[in-house]
């Protein structure tokens, strides 16, 4: 399997650990509803940004966590890179240090938490003048620019075998190696 091929591979196995997080979410929710008969109402308590905030913590600061630990860590991996043999490197080569990836995940979750800012927005204006409502055009724009940006990523690892969340850290994903014995 090409090496671009396997990472892609690996984000999908990793979307399974996010996939069963908010499954997670979802069952809480589920019974949060089903105590009060109703979900908290964020929107209107807090607005669109505390409300992104808080939804923030709850997914993508613990997904945040998860790529960092995992790939700050002694396999310098995340699940899905560890099951099919990719671990993160510096450019030169060397086990990235902390900064390097906290760099890194941060930037890899900008297009995932921008999409977030702009569904939020979009969610508030529905809120306020109901579903017929027409969001405003640079809400439409962000979304449209957060989408172009997420597969921009995308498409830099197949035709450079970095995105720019490798770039900005200076790292690079690679087959791992194997220890000397």
């Amino acid at each position: 399997m090409r090496e671009r091929t396997r990472r892609l591979a690996a984000l999908g196995l990793d979307y399974v650990v996010i996939l069963a997080w908010m499954i997670v979410l979802g069952v809480v929710s589920t019974v949060v509803f089903l105590i009060r008969g109703e979900l908290p109402d964020t929107l209107g308590t807090i607005g669109p940004l505390g409300s992104q905030l808080v939804y923030f913590l709850l997914l993508t600061f613990v997904v945040g966590v998860y790529l960092y630990r995992t790939e700050s860590g002694p396999h310098h991996a995340t699940w899905g890179k560890r099951k099919l043999g990719l671990e993160v490197r510096a450019a030169d080569g060397a086990a990235p240090n902390r900064t390097k990836i906290l760099l890194r995940t941060i930037v890899k979750l900008l297009p995932w938490e921008g999409a977030h800012f702009f569904v939020w927005q979009m969610m508030y204006v529905y809120y306020r003048e109901g579903y017929e409502a027409t969001p405003p055009a640079w809400v439409v724009v962000g979304l449209n620019a957060v989408t172009v940006a997420a597969l921009l990523y995308i498409v830099l690892v197949f035709v450079t075998g970095r995105g720019p969340h490798d770039a900005a850290a200076g790292t690079r994903v690679q087959l791992r190696r194997v220890p000397a014995s």
